[in-house]
């Protein structure tokens, strides 16, 4: 998909946005853009700011944006891509999700329990929608001490193997 693509795309997700919003009037979202963003209308900004906004609204707003009733592109499913999550700068806690995200990784987990985890734990149905410092910390936690078993576990292994 090019550029131009996507970024309509986004333009779309960010009306379905406002309609959802009736008190955000025209005045109401340029004020948000200058506010956010810096710029004065969704022409100057960048696909990785128009991306924000779209997440902005979803998570500060409550805006759902409801999938097409089935997908143009057959290749393309829900879960094509569920090792991927993407923590921008923007999002509460980012460094410490990051971390999170690199030691799931690292521990073999797949990307999808994480969700799981994180709704059994805390209740929140996603990882990215955490913003609770407490439980994030809660989580790096327990990750750090899993991730130090898994390093001695693996470093004895190595020794057995040098040895034998």
């Amino acid at each position: 998909m090019d550029n131009r693509k996507m970024r309509l795309g986004l333009y779309r997700k960010i009306e379905i946005a406002r309609k959802q919003l009736p008190h955000m009037d025209e005045e109401a979202f340029r004020a948000l853009l200058r506010a956010e963003f810096g710029v004065e209308s969704r022409k100057e900004m960048t696909m990785h700011q128009l991306a924000r906004l779209a997440q902005l609204f979803a998570e500060q707003y409550g805006v759902t944006y409801a999938a097409p009733a089935r997908s143009r592109n057959s290749r393309v499913t829900p879960l094509s891509r569920p090792d991927w999550i993407e923590i921008t700068d923007a999002m509460p806690y980012a460094a410490e999700k990051r971390q999170i995200l690199a030691i799931w990784r690292k521990l073999g987990y797949s990307m999808t329990s994480l969700d799981t985890r994180v709704k059994r734990a805390f209740g929140c149905p996603c990882f990215v929608w955490l913003k609770n410092g407490e439980q994030i910390s809660t989580l790096l936690s327990d990750l750090q001490r899993r991730e130090k078993a898994f390093d001695k576990k693996r470093r004895e292994g190595k020794a057995g193997e040098a040895r034998g």
